[in-house]
């Protein structure tokens, strides 16, 4: 792969998609011709904790399948796993959901953890890190804070918790979890315990 300097994002990341197809043919699971992505907001929104989305070629009107990438992402190689996420949606079909067949394509390419909300392992480093490398700096800079800049920042900020066991949901403080090391569920007869909401990895 010889470098080149990319003028956008977007031509770095088809780069990248274009690069790793040999990894999903061995995965048994080939990518699609009629794949595109772009840095954007997935359709939770700005504030929603989803970092990658992939539309079906079924809502595209040239039929193609439209990967999302948030860009509050900052680390390339965390960028490109999320990718990888999203195209095994795109490789294994997006009524798989993270079943099975979703499962064994991730496992196969390094992704672990679980499949909501997959994150990369040393084997997916060995096989993506030299093709991020090889195609050099990706032209990109995150978005932090908002549109309106003008505005005072609110200090107190409330995070999303919820009960495993029974599903409760409130919205807290940040001092709050920092001041406990649990927060213990108040449905009576429960005695769960309220855990931070996680970033999901999309469909």
């Amino acid at each position: 792969m010889t470098t080149q300097i990319y003028n956008t994002r977007e031509d770095w990341l088809n780069a990248f998609i274009d690069a790793c197809r040999p990894q999903f043919d061995r995965a048994d699971a080939p990518l699609p011709i009629n794949v595109r992505v772009a840095v954007g907001f997935t359709s939770k929104g700005s504030r929603g904790n989803r970092i990658g989305e992939c539309w079906s070629q079924d809502a595209s009107d040239d039929g193609h399948f439209e990967i999302f990438i948030k860009p509050t992402l900052n680390e390339t190689a965390r960028i490109c796993d999320v990718l990888t996420h999203e195209l095994i949606h795109a490789a294994v079909g997006l009524k798989a959901g993270h079943g099975p067949s979703f499962r064994r394509v991730a496992i196969a390419l390094g992704l672990e953890g679980s499949m909501t909300a997959t994150t990369a392992s040393a084997k997916f480093y060995a096989w993506a890190l030299p093709i991020i490398e090889a195609l050099g700096p990706i032209p990109y800079a995150a978005l932090h804070g908002s549109m309106n800049t003008g505005r005072p920042k609110q200090k107190t900020s409330l995070l999303k918790v919820e009960c495993p066991a029974c599903g409760w949901l409130a919205r807290v403080t940040a001092k709050h979890i920092d001041a406990h090391s649990h927060l213990n569920c108040p449905v009576p007869d429960c005695g769960g315990v309220l855990i931070e909401e996680r970033e999901e990895v999309g469909e």
